[in-house]
């Protein structure tokens, strides 16, 4: 087997193995495929790293599959797919959302008919209670907003659950389409033209806000329900028994769950956020304000939960006293000097991994294996290298390094370059740990 070949070669050298994943699952399409693109989310994991571990056969006998930073649900799908009964926790309800509905072998016939119900219905309401959205006067014409609403009403007055989650992640993409958003950023910020721009570049982005202005949510929100009917068509052909996620937590810090078998898991394969490189709250606030999940004044307390952040609330500040291995000790120091709140970010941000790393491992089974997927952000001009500290830490609760490959990053969404100091982050660590027994 192709794993144990990796394996045999990082035993002898002791440097990660290069690797294409997009080579080596070749069978995987790249980009949309299943429903894999039912929903924009930033930085998804590439399917290619979750299908390739979830089929190694490193399951022992029991097929069960945790992902603790679940994100939008690239490992909780494959894991689906393949038969296991995948488990999950993120600290975005977004997240959640769409993982569930990725996994759901919905009925198409029912997803077809209630289709037609809710834009029917949406096309007679004429008034629906206001939502609040963040600066909703800078993304939305008045008009587009008030559709919207309306929209949302008849889609929140449908009377089955589980079919509503469909419509309800129909609906986030369809209000992130018809607003004045940059499509091709995954934080919120305004479309608009530049002198750097090309001609032609200026006149697409003209053309857009001019759709925008005049755009009809209605006729993009059933446009995208039949996308995505599309794509669980092509995951029922797939595999039409999967079963849908269980969740077991909204914190990989604490994931206690009567679902996480009493022996524990044999498959932990999870992306934990590349230090504070993703802006996940504010890329994810629009919908978040829409699906009332987060009103926009909480949205700031709702971050301050969540690991990686990008801010760090005062409340807060009481993690930064205890003390981290003398590398990133000496790391922070040279951070501070340019920028103290950084630093600080940067130590709640390991240490708050540290204790998510523990959690994953005292729910993984004796002899059970943990896949991390990971890169090194750079922090005031100075490598963060999150690799080794997971690695160390790994480590020290007793686990054993089987494997190491390293992979380039072909842009997925990944924000690329936050401020000066701040680089590309051209590849990623996947690294293979053991239980011991």
């Amino acid at each position: 087997m192709l794993i144990e070949e990796f394996k045999r070669i990082y035993s002898r050298d002791r440097v990660p193995v290069q690797v294409d994943f997009r080579k080596l699952v070749s069978w995987l399409k790249v980009g949309d495929q299943l429903t894999h693109q039912i929903h924009p989310y930033p930085a998804k994991l590439l399917p290619h790293i979750a299908h390739f571990f979830v089929h190694c056969n490193m399951h022992g006998g029991e097929k069960y599959v945790l992902d603790p930073f679940c994100g939008s649900g690239t490992v909780a799908l494959e894991a689906s797919l393949a038969g296991h009964n995948a488990l999950v926790a993120d600290a975005n309800p977004l997240a959640i959302l769409l993982t569930r509905v990725k996994t759901t072998p919905y009925n198409l016939e029912q997803l077809r008919e209630a289709t037609k119900r809710i834009v029917e219905r949406a096309a007679r309401l004429r008034t629906a209670p206001e939502i609040l959205v963040v600066n909703s006067e800078k993304w939305y014409a008045q008009d587009v907003k008030r559709r919207l609403e309306i929209l949302l009403r008849s889609i929140k007055e449908y009377d089955d659950a589980e079919i509503k989650e469909f419509f309800l992640v129909c609906f986030s993409a369809t209000a992130r389409k018809v607003s004045r958003i940059d499509p091709a950023i995954a934080v919120p910020v305004m479309l608009r033209t530049k002198d750097a721009f090309s001609e032609q570049q200026n006149l697409r982005i003209l053309e857009r806000l001019a759709w925008v202005e005049a755009a009809r949510p209605l006729d993009e929100f059933f446009r995208i329900c039949h996308a995505n009917i599309s794509r669980v068509e092509a995951a029922n052909k797939v595999n039409p028994g999967r079963k849908v996620v269980n969740v077991v937590s909204n914190d990989a810090r604490s994931l206690s769950s009567d679902k996480i078998p009493p022996a524990g898991v044999p498959l932990v394969i999870t992306s934990p956020p590349y230090g504070t490189a993703q802006k996940y709250v504010r890329s994810s606030s629009l919908s978040l304000n829409w699906l009332e999940l987060v009103p926009p004044h909480r949205l700031a307390e709702f971050e301050g939960h969540s690991i990686g952040r990008e801010h760090s609330p005062a409340y807060r500040n009481e993690i930064s006293a205890q003390a981290l291995p003398s590398a990133y000790e000496s790391l922070l120091v040279e951070v501070s000097r340019t920028n103290i709140l950084r630093a600080h970010i940067t130590r709640q941000y390991l240490l708050e991994l540290k204790v998510a790393l523990k959690e994953m491992h005292s729910k993984c089974a004796p002899g059970g294996r943990i896949v991390i997927v990971i890169g090194n952000n750079e922090v005031c001009g100075h490598t963060l290298f999150t690799n080794e500290y997971i690695s160390q830490a790994m480590e020290d609760l007793g686990c054993q390094d089987e494997l190491v490959l390293v992979d380039q990053i072909k842009s997925r969404g990944l924000l690329t370059k936050r401020n000066k100091t701040a680089s590309v982050i051209a590849k990623e660590f996947i690294m293979v740990f053991k239980k011991a027994k």
